[in-house]
């Protein structure tokens, strides 16, 4: 038996020698394949950077070469990456005695490895063949860079506080102006046959988050051409004639209108031709001119004048801003594009990077938000929904806009088709919403359950109602077409190239997600963005198989009900943001919110950047392991109210003082968290026992007076029982606190909250204060310029002294239905001492025939070119969420504002 053992054993270890050996013949020139790749790629990224430079159009073999490039660029990235994490990691990159041992040894333990490793040296080998027939298209082509004049090189640099602010201020005044000029248009060209609004009215309202901003209401939009910095009088005349080439006359009127349409293309075409000469400083009298003689060529329609225009401004681009502009064709069918999503998928892509100079402590992230800003202020993007504090909260590309970067990016890929990386995330997003071509659909469903089905896609909620006898089969066979739908999304990830390098899953909102899918998705090793937000996924899969994300830097699960232990033992070493989180109301004027734990090595994930919402245990143990994530920007985290977590989150902020932007402390009560725990299907009947002894009572952290004024805070968020800190008078960078349910002394904490000298943005909630009426009267807000009320806990606001708030430009009021306004009430009062103030809001669930009827009594005097401020009434119920119904002029003289009664929905 032994000696029968030993043969086969020597037959086996033959064999083994053989194929280790080859192995290592083939993994050992690995190396110098990649040194290889490494300088041909190096030698056509010098190419493409001088062929950047260039401001002539590509002809036909540069495009086709550069397309060619690129595919081999993306095929090339995923090989390198695979080589780093494992050739390296597994010591067989260098060939020699060490490298037979390993392979040896991978063979046996991990045949599995040792088989991927051989494909993957196959790959590399194939590659480097690749590169190589790449770089003698080139010369066989005879591919050169045409012989024009250099354009200076566009860098993606950050401005400076200044600089943004006055680029901000000529936007706005452009965004007015065009505003103005939608109003004269529509009044000139007059109502429309059918009685339809006119499109331009419609895209004036449609542009009215554009108001959140501050806008000067007396004096008109003014001349922005007249105010670009270098020009002449001769290269303004020839801004204007451009531009009056891209706005033809309709030949049946007197004066020169436009159809609805023409006039929404003009718009966006003369908003980002003014601001491209606004932003790019290098401009000369020869490039207007020759735009000049290409838009009045003879047979040049106003369309084509368009387009080169459109051309002109996309030309002072960077390439880090070409790519992302060009990656939001993958959001076409999306309603609205989520900025802080979007930036995130630009850096999981690889689309943007740090500029030279920066420092060590800039993040890709940063990087990102910069392109944004400068998309934005070029034109290109408009902001659709804004946030309290002024910050853009999503976007939209107008219809024009969306048609050029289409076909902009059509032509760049020398094919009628998008490039395949964003043709495939259009392709997920339509098999999320509505499935493969191939998949059969049940029949047509009742009305009401069409919405339900509507919504599931788009992860939104309808109440159902049993109006049909069928409800029950149709909603059968809608819950097979979910699930057929998310069979069918993991089928085309699996029909996916070898080669092809998925980076992006976005999978929000989808219905009919379930653990199984999420399993088959874990094969995508090199995965860097997962969202599941709105899902309906039942939970997170085993840490076995969640830890094979090993590239994955962005898991937002936000919306969902995953069970809060399910991130417990999960370990994504190169994860950067973890976002959690999903609200419910415990009652009309309750909001709770359910989460889930921080995982146990959090510690060890040193790139995380965003922990958001996320909660930790009655003493606050695990925050000891999040003060050493030092490159952490924004912090959100679930308390119990007590000494000990106190202690720890005091030494989180001291850790982090330089690096953490952003702070949300949600203090929760013990023995709700305890009855809510129970209601999850994990087991913690010891753990909610444990967590009702502790908790009680107000969380002070206020044990930073010595680093306070190195603190880099810029936002402080804090709901429940937390004291305000003693330091935050002190802290330089604060600039919006939102205090929730914190139910302090009114008078007390606007004194404190004043010394914060760059304070902009103050947000109210509920019972921020134990006090109904706000009176500032002995405080100096000397930067506020946004305040916001939410909640009936607030009855009024009242302003004694003209210096309480001198820069204070908007008011935000959300008011609830509890409040019983059986005659007029006195909101805000003293509005004469706010000398900034320019829009007052009112948000409610309006009865809006009471309303319009209240408004139609009164006498308004003023009229618009006469208004101090504006006061808009803004719906907030479920069918016309964030619509304006009314918006009045106020003057001067207005010094109170009055809510009427019984115009507004009260609840039952």
């Amino acid at each position: 038996m032994a000696a029968l053992t030993q043969s086969a054993i020597d037959v086996v270890l033959g064999q083994l020698s053989k194929v280790v050996k080859d192995e290592v013949q083939l993994i050992g020139g690995v190396h110098r394949d990649m040194k290889f790749i490494k300088d041909e790629m190096d030698s056509m990224n010098g190419f493409l950077t001088h062929l950047n430079k260039m401001e002539s159009e590509h002809d036909d073999q540069v495009r086709a070469w550069m397309k060619q490039v690129r595919e081999t660029a993306y095929v090339a990235e995923d090989c390198v990456e695979r080589y780093v994490r494992d050739m390296e990691r597994l010591g067989v990159s260098q060939g020699g005695c060490a490298a037979y041992a390993a392979m040896a040894l991978l063979a046996l333990s991990k045949p599995k490895t040792f088989w991927e490793l051989h494909q993957l040296g196959k790959q590399i080998t194939e590659l480097r063949t690749r590169v190589h027939e790449v770089g003698e298209r080139r010369v066989r082509y005879d591919v050169k860079v045409p012989d024009k004049r250099n354009r200076r090189l566009v860098r993606n640099e950050a401005a400076s506080g200044q600089d943004e602010e006055r680029r901000e201020c000529f936007v706005r005044s452009l965004e007015e102006e065009l505003q103005q000029e939608d109003k004269r248009r529509a009044r000139d060209q007059g109502p429309d046959p059918l009685g339809r609004p006119s499109l331009v009215l419609r895209a004036h309202a449609k542009m009215g988050g554009l108001l959140a901003l501050p806008l000067r209401l007396g004096g008109g939009g003014g001349d922005t051409i007249a105010q670009l910095p270098g020009l002449v009088s001769s290269e303004s005349a020839r801004v204007r004639r451009i531009l009056k080439r891209c706005c033809p006359p309709r030949p049946d009127h007197p004066r020169p209108t436009l159809t609805d349409a023409e006039a929404e293309k003009f718009r966006c075409t003369k908003k980002m031709f003014v601001c491209a000469l606004y932003v790019y400083p290098y401009l000369t009298n020869a490039e207007l001119k020759q735009l000049k003689v290409g838009v009045e060529a003879p047979g040049v329609e106003a369309q084509e004048a368009r387009n080169q225009v459109m051309v002109f401004c996309y030309s002072m681009l960077s390439t880090q801003q070409k790519s992302c502009l060009q990656y939001l064709t993958a959001f076409k069918h999306e309603t609205e594009i989520s900025r802080t999503s979007m930036v995130r998928r630009w850096v999981a892509e690889g689309l943007v990077g740090k500029e030279p100079g920066e420092g060590s402590t800039a993040t890709l992230q940063e990087a990102g938000e910069r392109c944004f800003r400068e998309l934005r202020l070029r034109g290109f993007i408009r902001p659709a929904r804004w946030g309290d504090n002024g910050t853009v909260k999503s976007c939209v590309m107008d219809g024009p806009v969306q048609d050029f970067v289409d076909g902009i990016t059509r032509s760049e890929n020398f094919l009628s088709d998008l490039p395949a990386h964003l043709q495939r995330q259009l392709e997920i997003r339509s098999i999320v919403r509505y499935g493969r071509p191939s998949m059969s659909a049940p029949a047509a469903a009742p009305a009401p359950l069409r919405s339900v089905l509507l919504s599931s896609c788009c992860g939104g909620g309808v109440t159902r109602t049993s109006r049909y006898d069928d409800e029950q089969d149709y909603a059968a066979s809608t819950a097979t077409l979910l699930k057929h739908r998310m069979d069918a999304l993991v089928d085309f990830v699996k029909e996916l190239p070898k080669l092809y390098r998925l980076n992006v899953l976005d999978l929000g909102g989808c219905k009919g997600l379930r653990r199984r899918h999420l399993v088959a998705f874990t094969e995508l090793e090199c995965l860097r963005y997962l969202s599941l937000r709105d899902t309906d996924v039942p939970g997170l899969v085993p840490d076995r198989h969640m830890n094979r994300f090993e590239q994955l830097e962005t898991l937002d699960i936000r919306g969902t009900r995953i069970p809060p232990r399910d991130t417990k033992r999960i370990y994504l070493p190169k994860l950067k943001h973890l976002l959690a989180g999903r609200f419910t109301m415990a009652s009309a004027e309750k909001e709770m919110l359910v989460t889930v734990d921080v995982p146990d090595r959090i510690g060890s994930m040193r790139g995380m950047e965003t922990l958001s919402r996320v909660r930790v245990s009655v003493d606050g143990a695990e925050l000891e392991r999040v003060a050493k994530l030092r490159q952490l920007r924004k912090l959100g985290v679930v308390v119990h109210a007590n000494t000990a977590t106190a202690a720890v989150l005091g030494r989180v902020l001291y850790m982090l003082a330089g690096s953490l932007r952003s702070l949300s402390v949600w203090v929760v009560d013990a023995n709700a968290d305890a009855v809510a725990r129970t209601r999850t299907r994990t087991r913690i009947a010891a753990t909610s026992t444990q967590q009702g002894s502790g908790g009680e009572g107000i969380l002070h952290i206020s044990s930073l007076h010595e680093i306070a004024r190195s603190l880099a805070l810029e936002n402080l968020h804090i709901k429940g029982k937390v004291s305000l800190p003693s330091w935050i008078g002190t802290a330089p960078k604060l600039t919006n606190v939102t205090l929730s349910d914190t139910e302090m002394d009114g008078g007390d904490a606007l004194r404190r909250l004043a010394t914060v000298v760059n304070l902009c943005c103050l947000k109210l909630s509920r019972n921020a204060f134990t006090e109904q009426a706000l009176h500032f009267k002995d405080v100096q807000f000397q930067a506020l310029r946004f305040l916001v009320v939410e909640g009936d806990a607030f009855t009024r606001l009242a302003f004694s002294a003209g210096d309480a708030a001198p820069k204070l430009e908007r008011i935000v009021w959300s008011i609830g239905g509890t409040r019983a306004a059986q005659k007029n009430e006195e909101l805000i009062v003293g509005i004469q001492h706010l000398p900034s103030l320019k829009r007052i809001e009112l948000r409610a669930s309006f009865r809006e025939h009471n309303l319009l009827e209240w408004m139609r009594q009164q006498r308004q005097t003023t009229t618009s070119s006469a208004a101090k401020y504006r006061i808009y009434y803004v719906s907030s119920s479920t069918d016309r969420r964030n619509q304006t119904i009314a918006e009045v002029p106020k003057a001067a003289t207005d010094t109170t504002l009055t809510l009427p009664a019984a115009v507004i929905h009260q609840l039952t």
